[in-house]
């Protein structure tokens, strides 16, 4: 990727991640087709391993061509983990491309480095307040729900996967919806709003949410979540990379485990 790609994949938004490579891969299979957990998964690990949007582009793009030039067949591509392992190429080569980039790079001089520092300066948001503080409220709403429905399930014990410990998981909740009313006071009280920001304290609330999700529903439901992930991931374990492969099980059971408990994801992307 030249300098010119590194800069358009800098100034694209982030957001964007998730519905560009949905988009290219419905485009290229010709056929709608509703993304799966895994795939959302595998999606999200590429995302976390910090692979360029057009870096999967490329991989899915070569994947599509590769298996268009095969005698005709019946079948259609399924599922975009049939494109991970071409993902995966493309990235590598474009890691050995960037190792002698950036050595290039460091003998551009000062007004180079001046340049790459600006681009790395928190952008304008093109996020409203009023779109925001919404998205928070609706969010607030459903952690409320998830707790009521976790209380009264327990309650019942009629949940085919009960938490060990409601207790843990409802004041995590109630955690959680605390630190989004003051992101939502520090949104009402500014007047640029600066979403990456936004996007990472709604990150680390996630992410403390779900550690404690985990130990309120105990090591076996996560063991049994975690079969679940690979024996839908079963046949394409041997062709996927072992980080990527763990990282995609990892944000399968982070997937279920919210849905059983009824938790919204907290991002901006779900807005």
């Amino acid at each position: 990727m030249d300098s010119n790609d590194v800069a358009s994949e800098e100034r694209l938004n982030y957001f964007n991640y998730f519905t560009e490579v949905e988009d290219e891969f419905v485009r290229r299979r010709g056929k709608h087709l509703l993304m799966s957990p895994i795939d959302w998964a595998l999606v999200e690990s590429w995302k976390d391993a910090g692979i360029p949007l057009t870096v999967v582009i490329r991989g899915i793009s070569r994947a599509f061509d590769a298996f268009e030039a095969r005698p005709k067949q019946f079948r259609k591509i399924n599922s975009i983990l049939y494109c991970e392992q071409a993902v995966e190429e493309t990235y590598a080569e474009h890691q050995l491309a960037r190792v002698g980039g950036e050595a290039a790079e460091e003998t551009e001089g000062q007004q180079d480095v001046e340049t790459s520092s600006k681009r790395h300066k928190p952008q304008v948001s093109s996020f409203t307040g009023e779109a925001l503080l919404d998205f928070i409220g609706r969010v607030q709403t459903q952690l409320a729900d998830a707790s009521s429905w976790l209380t009264e399930h327990d309650a019942a014990g009629d949940d085919a996967m009960p938490a060990t410990s409601t207790g843990e998981a409802v004041s995590a909740i109630e955690r959680a919806s605390n630190r989004l009313a003051e992101i939502k006071d520090s949104v009402a009280s500014v007047a640029a709003i600066n979403a990456e920001a936004i996007e990472l304290d709604l990150c680390a609330i996630d992410n403390m949410l779900f550690e404690h999700l985990k130990l309120a529903y105990g090591p076996e439901t996560m063991e049994l979540l975690r079969a679940e992930a690979q024996a839908q991931l079963k046949g394409y374990r041997s062709k996927m990379d072992k980080a990527m492969y763990e990282l995609t099980l990892d944000n399968f059971v982070g997937k279920r485990l919210r849905n059983m408990c009824r938790v919204p994801r907290l991002s901006l992307f779900y807005m």
